[in-house]
């Protein structure tokens, strides 16, 4: 045994009764107090989202969400959900996903607004982060590949269960967005798109700067999606965002009433 050894077992053994209990009590209220702190955040977090439910007029919905592993324990993984629905009976909905996988030690978080009475007529339009002009170029070469088997993985990673509509995307040059890079299909109205999105876009990333903070546009004649990739799971970061997607959802249908003659909603 060396000297700091011989100190450190010294020091243990000059210890009472009553200051190991001490040190016992300590080790032990250590994860209780975390474990108290952790529920008190979290209960102050569904507190806040419901009053800002009741001050937007939406229902707000925490939901706990786990998912099992396989056999081996590798891949389950536990976090919650969040979903916002309005009460003025509009089609749109938003879903907070923050999840985590603890056998493969991923983190999946994401927050997706969509509706589907904001589709566009034809065609699809998706604006992403900027990217450099000859990296774009590439991509627009590889979305042209994509009706394959790979192509649609590929897409499927990007766009989700859009991607079936999705083959075609190439990159736009009548659409364009500063700051940003614009893939569209022939038959899209690209253009419009843009031009409606452009303004919103220049003022949320001068608050949001973040890459992860970039709200995806993903128009097609579906539905309308826009997605950033974390999770808004704070109720004035959720209240931001959606701001953000109702005025662009808005602002679309807008153009297209103008386009058709009709009336938004």
């Amino acid at each position: 045994m060396d000297g700091s050894s011989q100190r450190a077992g010294s020091v243990l053994d000059g210890l009472s009764m009553v200051e190991w209990l001490s040190i016992v009590v300590l080790v032990l209220a250590v994860p209780a107090v975390l474990h108290f702190l952790f529920r008190r955040s979290d209960r102050l977090d569904a507190e806040t989202l419901q009053r800002l439910a009741g001050k937007r007029g939406w229902r707000i919905e925490r939901k706990l969400a786990s998912q099992a592993g396989s056999a081996g324990g590798v891949g389950g993984g536990r976090g919650y959900r969040i979903e916002v629905f309005p009460t003025d009976g509009a089609g749109w909905s938003c879903l907070v996903t923050r999840y985590q996988n603890i056998g493969a030690g991923g983190v999946v978080r994401k927050t997706e607004f969509e509706d589907a009475g904001a589709r566009l007529p034809a065609g699809m339009v998706v604006i992403g982060p900027g990217i450099p002009e000859k990296e774009a170029a590439a991509a627009a070469m590889l979305f042209g590949r994509f009706d394959g088997a790979l192509g649609q993985l590929l897409l499927s990673k990007l766009l989700g269960d859009e991607a079936a509509s999705a083959a075609g995307l190439q990159q736009a040059t009548d659409g364009a967005v500063p700051g940003a890079t614009v893939f569209a299909t022939p038959d899209a109205p690209a253009s419009e798109v843009g031009a409606t999105y452009a303004p919103l876009l220049r003022s949320w990333l001068r608050a949001h700067p973040k890459e992860e903070a970039f709200p995806i546009l993903i128009a097609g004649p579906e539905r309308l999606r826009i997605r950033l990739r974390t999770a808004a799971h704070r109720a004035d970061e959720l209240e931001a965002f959606l701001d953000h997607a109702l005025e662009t959802r808005r602002q679309l249908l807008v153009s297209a009433a103008s386009k058709t003659g009709s009336s938004a909603t």
